[in-house]
């Protein structure tokens, strides 16, 4: 009797060790990963009204919005969460009211963007809302990301195709670019646009090659500029692209 009370007693402590290591890992759990979803959407005031839920590591995402930005972002939010995998959504945002009106609106925040200098061009079309962006820009900041964003906020904007590229950074293709702009100030057929913040021409430096794109008044201050350009000590190659309004 004592020897099966003994190895009772041995069992029931066998059993209680096994038992520890699975407390011990409950213990250690995380939140779940609904949990974890609503903390990184709640960073954002915006989301706040998003339902989430969780199948796996697929998070959905429903409710309304007031902007491809707000969508986009909670959507990037939801991905950066450890352990989510992939997001499907089921967000509506306002629809486009008119291409035309849109397109209108997204050329004003481009032209209006602060950062938006001599040195870079950006072109862009609009499709039943679908913004597409395409451009070249200098390094010096995120340009491409600052970019999206103030397109993303437009009320209607559906989506945003964002290949704005970005210049491979150049102290020699900086102080080309300074070296052009003097040269191009100083002629009188284009410095009424000295100190003028987007001015209707830009000048694109690559690996010291020069693209001119843009508007010009007519075919005189297009061979002019492009005339200045291939003076220029340290150009390799202008391609002239520049338009005419006349």
């Amino acid at each position: 009797m004592q020897r099966h009370a003994t190895a009772a007693a041995h069992a029931v402590l066998f059993v209680c060790a096994l038992s520890l290591p699975a407390s011990s890992a409950l213990a250690q759990a995380g939140p779940p990963l609904e949990q974890k979803v609503r903390e990184a959407l709640r960073k954002e005031r915006s989301l706040l009204r998003l339902d989430v839920a969780v199948v796996g590591t697929e998070v959905t995402l429903t409710g309304e919005l007031d902007s491809f930005w707000q969508k986009s972002e909670a959507i990037r939010r939801s991905l950066e969460v450890d352990g989510v995998d992939t997001v499907a959504t089921e967000i509506e945002i306002p629809p486009v009211e008119g291409d035309q009106e849109l397109a209108e609106q997204v050329a004003e925040a481009v032209q209006n963007y602060p950062h938006y200098s001599l040195y870079d061009y950006l072109d862009g079309a609009v499709e039943a809302g679908v913004v597409s962006l395409w451009g070249r820009v200098t390094s010096d900041r995120n340009k491409p990301r600052e970019l999206f964003e103030r397109v993303a906020k437009i009320r209607g904007v559906q989506d945003v195709r964002n290949e704005i590229q970005t210049m491979t950074p150049s102290t020699g293709d900086t102080n080309l670019r300074r070296s052009l702009s003097r040269s191009i100030f100083r002629s009188t057929h284009f410095e009424r646009f000295q100190g003028a913040r987007n001015p209707p021409f830009h000048i694109i430096v690559e690996r010291s090659s020069v693209t001119l794109v843009g508007w010009v008044q007519g075919e005189i201050e297009r061979r002019e500029m492009e005339r200045i350009a291939r003076m220029t000590q340290g150009v390799l190659r202008v391609d002239n692209q520049l338009q005419t309004i006349q």
